[in-house]
Order: C-alpha cells, then structure tokens, then sequence
C-alpha cells in the first residue's frame, strides 16, 4: 500500500495499473490542455499563493506550463502522482494552491471520500478542481478494474458538487458546468474553486 495521508492508502494492484496507463502514452497530459487558462487567471487573482501541490499531476504538464512563464517562476511547485514513480510521495504539509485536474473520476469509488478529505487537508488557502464527468471510451485491460473505463466515477456536475459539500471543509467560490464538445458529443466537466476562510 502507498501512503496518501493520514493512513488513507490506494489499492497496490490499482497503483500499478495507474503505472501501466502513464507509462508509453499520452495519458496523464491534459491537466494543462483543460485547465491552464483556469490556473493562470486563479494565480493572478491570488497574488499571495506562493506553494502549489499538483494533486494527480500525471507527467507534470501544469507545473511546466506554470513554470515556463516568467511571472510564476517564484513558485514552490510540488508534483504527486501515485501512477508516477518520480512523483508517487505525497507531501503533509499544507499549500497555498492545491490543484486536481483530471484527477477524481480516477479515484477508486471506496477512497472518494478519503481522497477529497486528503485534499481539504493538504489545502492552506485553495483548492482548485477541474472533473471530467464523462467515460473515457477506454477501459483497463487488466487488474480490479479489467473491463471498466479509465473513468471509474462518472457522475455530473451537480454530483460532484454535492461531494465536495459533504466532505470538504472549505467555502465554495467558484462553480462551473462546462460542456466541450469532442467528435461530435457533448462532454460535460465541473470546474470548482473552494478555498480556507
């Protein structure tokens, strides 16, 4: 079992699994792709954030992106991605912005609860999540999920809105149902600031 926090653990057969989908594909790219504009905007409207957690960060595309700009180079950028070697050590302590983008529909069903409890925890001011609430099409080949979509929680907006109410600790303030359409079908995401008051 990996530690997460607190002693909420991931599945080691599902951790394993998360390493074969990362490992030779573009899977674990699209935290930038869905959400850059978002960080961005959030980062300058929020001056005093100084440390960021990328909570999922797959291989690491936001903080490249983030970094690569001039402006956010002053940033203490942390990476934690179970399915990534390189980044599979979650930190204890508290940041300013923790962000989770293409994240939680992959969490297993049994540690939801745990893992937005996990995020409350690690947030210090921010916490920002960008949530496809679609299948992916593509489904694990092998392992406790062979046969179900990369997507193991697939729910809407107001679903995961509701999620957040009854586990995080922290004011809502900002909400989004975003529809993108990709070849030709409608895909909805949910798009949530909360922060520390």
């Amino acid at each position: 079992m990996a530690n997460l926090y607190n002693g909420d653990t991931i599945g080691t057969s599902y951790q394993t699994q998360l390493r074969k989908e990362h490992s030779g594909s573009k899977w674990g790219t699209t935290g930038a792709r869905y959400s850059g504009n978002d960080v961005v905007r959030l980062l300058r409207e929020r001056p005093y954030i100084n440390t960021v957690l990328d909570f999922g960060a797959g291989k690491g595309s936001m903080g490249q992106l983030i970094l690569g700009d001039p402006e956010f180079q002053r940033l203490d950028w942390t990476n934690y991605d179970p399915g990534i070697e390189a980044y599979d050590q979650l930190p204890t302590k508290q940041f300013d912005l923790v962000i989770s983008t293409d994240v939680l529909e992959h969490v297993e069903p049994d540690k939801l609860g745990k893992t937005l409890a996990t995020l409350a925890k690690l947030t210090g001011k921010v916490l920002y999540s960008d949530i496809a609430c679609y299948p992916t099409g593509k489904l694990f080949a092998e392992g406790p999920y062979a046969g179900q979509d990369l997507h193991l929680t697939v729910e809407d907006p107001k679903w995961w809105r509701t999620q957040f109410a009854g586990q995080v600790a922290l004011q809502e303030a900002e909400y989004q149902w975003r529809e993108k359409r990709s070849k030709g079908k409608a895909k909805q995401r949910c798009m949530m600031i909360h922060e520390r008051v």
